[in-house]
């Protein structure tokens, strides 16, 4: 019986129909002309230490050079930046810059977030002048600084807050620029200090007059800014003279009024505006105490009738002494020597 053999051949396909390349069609295959080389950024920018979210800060990519912004929600987002490490850079006025590094891959869309530490800004700032005339030793001099500093993370975040005198008129801080430390008032909100002439070299407030001023705020991440330079306005040297009721120099008597004084005085020799401030004090136990004032009183006058309303508040029997300031438009005063009168 004859056997058979069978044989199966194969032959390449390639023989009949040629040799192809298989469809490459795969984004994610270098060789593929579907290949997308890019990658996309999504990411998030709020507050440092809060979920407050950020809008309008800038955020670029070194490598690529191209920037996007945040949204009103803090969200911002980057499409076809170049594979590979990527450092981006997030900035917005009045903050610190947050930079973050990332690797891209092909068709992936990476997730970024940002924290900004906002820097302390000075919203206004104020230098008054001060002159307080009495009989010994002499005249004292001392200037009163207030500063409104806020800071985006809140008032807690403020370290510090300085009062400068630079010596310089081009913004610089050459090395024997002053520094004041200010403080912090919670009834005013304002930060605060007051510099007497013997702080200064001169040894007088006039040694300030044409200075630069700032104010100098630092956080407690070492953000620091500085305000723009600001200048006293004035030094306000004379003052009125209380007249009536007063001390006579002469036999040491002091005047003797009613409850309801009429308090006289003459005119300064100035030539700006202002108004007048009275004050009528006592002293007590050795503590003096201003029982009554009145400010705003115009430069016409030249008597004030106690109390200048009608509450019909009278003065108790006893020794009181008042005086009267000069005060410009700027807030500068030169009060006057205290002038000692008796209610019988």
């Amino acid at each position: 019986m004859k056997k058979f053999v069978y044989y199966i051949i194969i032959f390449p396909i390639g023989l009949f129909f040629g040799c192809q390349d298989a469809p490459r069609d795969n984004p994610l295959d270098p060789q593929s002309p579907q290949y997308i080389s890019t990658a996309s950024v999504t990411g998030t920018v709020s507050i440092l230490h809060q979920s407050t979210p950020l809008p309008s800060t800038t955020i670029t990519s070194i490598e690529d050079g191209v920037s996007t912004m945040s949204n009103t929600t803090g969200v911002f987002s980057f499409d076809h930046l170049t594979l590979g490490t990527q450092t981006l850079i997030c900035t917005k006025s009045n903050y610190t810059p947050d930079t973050q590094r990332i690797v891209l891959h092909a068709q992936t869309m990476a997730q970024v977030r940002f924290s900004l530490n906002g820097t302390p800004y000075i919203v206004s700032q104020n230098i008054y002048t001060r002159k307080i005339d009495q009989y010994y030793p002499s005249p004292q001099y001392f200037v009163d600084i207030t500063a409104s500093v806020a800071d985006p993370n809140g008032i807690t975040d403020i370290d510090s807050v300085w009062f400068m005198v630079t010596n310089s008129s081009n913004g610089a801080l050459p090395s024997d620029t002053l520094f004041f430390p200010m403080t912090y008032s919670v009834s005013t909100r304002l930060f605060q200090i007051t510099i007497y002439k013997y702080d200064l070299p001169t040894n007088t407030i006039q040694w300030l007059v044409n200075k630069p001023l700032q104010i100098r705020s630092r956080d407690i991440n070492y953000a620091t800014n500085y305000s723009n330079p600001f200048y006293v306005s004035r030094v306000i040297e004379n003052t009125a003279t209380p007249t009536y009721p007063t001390l006579n120099t002469a036999t040491s008597a002091k005047d003797t009024t009613g409850p309801t004084p009429l308090l006289k005085w003459s005119s300064p020799d100035v030539t700006f505006n202002y108004t007048y401030s009275l004050t009528v004090s006592r002293t007590i136990s050795g503590v003096r105490n201003d029982v009554w004032s009145c400010t705003n009183v115009s430069s016409v006058n030249n008597e004030f009738q106690f109390p200048g309303d009608n509450s019909g508040k009278l003065l108790d029997a006893g020794d009181y002494v008042w005086t009267i300031s000069v005060v410009d438009d700027f807030g500068n005063y030169s009060r006057s020597k205290e002038s000692s009168f008796v209610i019988k």
